[in-house]
């Protein structure tokens, strides 16, 4: 088996992949001579083009996904030189990743919102654990910081958002309001990992403390008793932490299951476990990647939301993220149930198969002249049929298109197979 794990994904050890990320890289840094870009690349549009839209850093949380790919294209550099195209050297990405992350470093603190570990773990944290940069480590403890500013001890959890207006009640959720509310989202739990990263750099225990008060929280606030998940919780910040509201933002329905919530939840879950041992932890990763499995469909890849009327369109960020929390599953039970660990290994790379099959775009090729041929119909992105949001009753839907983060998971996903390959060799 060991043998066949990335042969079973080959597609992911194209180097036209590094060929499409590197292009997309160069044709949106505008003055490539002058200051770094100030918009990053994040999602194509419904229905075309399939360039990618980028959006400005000021306003996104999306922002480190893409020199996060970067970073990992110059670590699968080190982990498997022939993936990546012999005109990129391991110099020339990073050059190219620190570029792409240099204009946000003034936001990691103060933070207008949670997703300060989706912007600096991927990005900094990155550049640190690869290259030892001094200047990142204390960029990756400034933005742990901005989430320990946003934590109420009172709560026990990290405050996701000051407003969510982009529903249809969010008058009731505006930031005038805020001591009304007090929005917590399961995708809170993938900036867990940067708080336990700064109780390591530092030996400073507020940052782990906040993350376990959040996961524990989380349990019961946010996983429901089949180990489904709710997307938003609003707490009553004055009364003890206590639930006030379960409901959606992006998914189809308050009680629904929305398939990218599910995979923050396995992912961020499946972290905490590898910082903290924590049994509760990994049994509840294993139970919500067990429902996530359960819930695909005949494809084998996630639809945006388990519970919307069908058909409906995909979502491969989901199947993405997913794929890598099993793989850190696989290392949780490795040691004490080698079975266990290496169904969920094998079912991951199903899971990924699939998702290529059905959302792999077309090679890009590089020319004599060093440009990009992004591929018959143009895609930018290395997946298609992402949904950012579904929300029948949202102000702004966005289902079946291009998305970095999409990407940016399946090559992770790609990293780290290789990494167990090696370890099994």
């Amino acid at each position: 088996m060991t043998t066949q794990l990335t042969s079973s994904v080959k597609e992911l050890y194209d180097p036209s992949l590094s060929v499409k990320v590197v292009g997309v890289a160069k044709k949106y840094d505008l003055t490539p001579d002058g200051p770094p870009p100030t918009r990053t690349p994040e999602y194509t549009v419904p229905g075309g083009p399939n360039s990618y839209h980028c959006s400005k850093n000021v306003t996104s949380w999306t922002y480190g996904f893409f020199p996060g790919l970067l970073w990992l294209l110059a670590e699968r550099k080190d982990l498997d030189p022939s993936s990546i195209d012999s005109h990129y050297s391991k110099e020339d990405l990073i050059k190219l990743a620190r570029r792409w992350q240099a204009d946000f470093k003034k936001y990691a603190r103060p933070a207008e919102n949670h997703d300060q570990g989706f912007r600096f773990q991927l990005s900094y944290g990155r550049d640190y654990a690869l290259t030892g940069d001094e200047e990142a480590k204390r960029v990756l403890i400034e933005a742990a910081e901005s989430l320990i500013d946003r934590y109420d001890e009172r709560v026990g959890c990290i405050r996701s958002w000051d407003q969510m207006t982009n529903v249809e009640d969010g008058h009731n959720y505006t930031a005038e309001k805020r001591n009304e509310h007090y929005l917590a989202i399961i995708d809170n739990m993938m900036n867990l990992d940067l708080l336990y990263e700064a109780t390591e750099l530092t030996g400073d225990e507020r940052y782990a403390k906040a993350a376990n008060d959040q996961a524990v929280k989380s349990l019961t606030s946010h996983v429901r008793p089949d180990f489904t998940t709710y997307h938003v919780v609003n707490f009553d910040q004055n009364n003890g932490g206590k639930v006030f509201e379960r409901r959606t933002a992006q998914g189809y329905a308050d009680e629904s299951t929305w398939a990218r919530g599910q995979a923050w939840a396995v992912y961020g879950y499946s972290q905490c476990a590898l910082r903290t041992g924590r049994q509760d932890f990994l049994e509840t990763t294993r139970k919500l990647v067990d429902v996530f499995i359960s819930r695909l469909g005949p494809t084998g890849v996630p639809e945006w939301d388990f519970d919307a009327p069908k058909p409906c369109p995909y979502d491969a960020s989901a199947a993405t993220i997913t794929a890598v929390g099993m793989l850190n599953l696989y290392r949780l039970l490795l040691p004490t149930d080698k079975g266990a660990a290496e169904g969920y290994l094998n079912r991951s790379i199903k899971l990924v198969q699939d998702t290529l099959r059905e959302c792999l775009t077309p090679a890009a090729t590089l020319k004599e002249d060093g440009t990009v041929d992004f591929g018959k119909d143009g895609w930018e992105t290395l997946l298609a049929h992402s949904t950012i949001n579904g929300n029948p009753t949202g102000r702004k839907r966005f289902m079946d298109h291009g998305l970095v983060y999409a990407d940016y998971y399946v090559i992770e996903y790609s990293n780290e197979l290789l990494k167990i390959q090696k370890a099994l060799a």
